[in-house]
């Protein structure tokens, strides 16, 4: 029995001095896996050897860190490394319910931009909408070209605004027409401006996690001879499936954030304006309610 206690003991001393050690390389691994999702926000792809010696770990730890990031839906695992999930939008009604203060500010800011006898081109989608809203309650004797039923049926409330609908093919959840025959109808028109919204926003340009919704909305920025971009700051960073545009045709972004990092460095070389749309009037476009 007297021998048992320097065993215990020991014992002790071992298992205080191994917890220390554990809670450190938890840390650790957090903090690791932080950067990795920090550096992805600056570059859209990393490679695995890269992260290994930049972190000072080993291949196989990062390896690791990669495939729990994956498997929290937080990167996309690639030969080699890993580069940014893409973002996947929820439905129509869904997004209706959220961001609503932010885009009627953007709205209104758009708004504020449209003359008499301008002719318009106005994507699908939520903010695109409550710009639809905005257009009806303070503009007159406009022409605006869309695929949106929405956004006609706002626009249509104002008997000053002319509104033209595209032909083609009913995306039912989305509540708007895409196909060859919209792409046709766009491309027989010319307009002052064009206001799209996006999916996400990268350093290269905007995103649309709908490949056909995007390429509607790339011909609307080549057919007109501005081109806006509307989408708030939940969009900055985020990749989809097809770039509908690359920032360099592009004429301004209205947003409620000043963006940073790599999406004002594309921004910025680009020459895209930003434009940061501030708080409403609680008393302003109330008529578009």
């Amino acid at each position: 029995m007297a021998n048992d206690a320097p065993s215990a003991e020991k014992e002790d001393r071992y298992s205080r001095s191994v917890q220390p050690n554990q809670e450190r390389d938890r840390l650790s691994k957090e903090v690791r896996q932080q950067r990795i999702i920090a550096q992805l926000s600056a570059a859209p792809t990393l490679r695995a050897s890269e992260l290994a010696a930049a972190l000072g770990v080993s291949g196989e730890t990062i390896r690791r860190d990669l495939l729990e990031l994956h498997e929290q839906g937080l990167i996309n695992r690639t030969y080699g490394g890993a580069s940014r999930p893409f973002a996947h939008e929820p439905s129509r009604s869904d997004r209706r319910h959220v961001m609503i203060a932010e885009r009627e500010a953007i709205a209104a800011a758009v708004s504020a931009m449209i003359l008499p006898k301008e002719v318009l081109m106005l994507g699908g989608g939520t903010t695109t909408y409550h710009v639809a809203r905005f257009l009806a309650a303070r503009n007159r004797d406009i022409t605006v070209i869309t695929h949106d039923f929405a956004a006609a049926m706002a626009l249509g409330t104002n008997p000053t605004i002319r509104v033209l609908f595209c032909a083609g093919r009913l995306h039912a959840s989305e509540g708007y027409l895409l196909g060859s025959q919209t792409i046709a109808s766009i491309n027989g028109y010319e307009a002052n401006r064009a206001i799209v919204g996006a999916t996400g926003l990268g350093a290269r340009g905007i995103y649309d996690a709908d490949e056909e919704a995007g390429a509607v909305y790339a011909a609307m920025v080549q057919r007109a001879a501005e081109a806006i971009v509307v989408a708030d700051h939940a969009k900055f960073d985020q990749l989809a499936v097809a770039i509908c545009s690359r920032w360099d045709a592009i004429d301004r972004l209205v947003t409620d954030r000043q963006p940073q990092g790599s999406l004002a460095g594309g921004l910025k070389e680009a020459g895209t304006e930003v434009i940061v749309a501030g708080p409403r009037n609680e008393n302003a476009g109330e008529g578009a309610r």
